[in-house]
């Protein structure tokens, strides 16, 4: 009997630093944030501005992104995934923006399942 339990506990000590090892790779596989247009502390014009893109270095399921400025909420919309990459989020923005600062924030659910939070900021002029 006691090499029964002997073999049992290194069968499942086996099992539990497999499974370990296979979970360590996936904690760490959240997306980050690649590119954003306009580029992230960047001081552009403002009558070029139409939207904005944030690239990630995977897919993503889905996103909700906030633009704001002098004029408050100057997003149309909540915004989402790019139909057309899966590893891009955008929101398009109302006409008329003004000079000064502006904040985006944004919220990923990545394809790994994990929800993340994301802020940058750009000045117009």
């Amino acid at each position: 009997m006691h090499v029964n339990h002997r073999h049992r506990f290194t069968g499942l000590l086996t099992a539990a630093v497999l499974a370990a090892a296979v979970a360590a790779p996936s904690a760490q596989a959240h997306v980050a944030l690649a590119s954003t247009s306009p580029k992230a502390g960047s001081t552009g014009h403002a009558k070029k501005l139409r939207s904005v893109r944030l690239t990630f270095t995977g897919p993503i399921r889905s996103a909700r992104v906030t633009v704001t400025g002098p004029q408050g909420k100057v997003s149309k919309g909540r915004g989402g995934r790019d139909p057309r990459n899966i590893k891009r989020a955008l929101v398009a923005l109302r006409g008329g923006l003004a000079a000064g600062g502006y904040r985006v924030s944004a919220t990923t659910l990545a394809a790994d399942g994990h929800t993340q939070k994301w802020a940058f900021t750009f000045r117009l002029k």
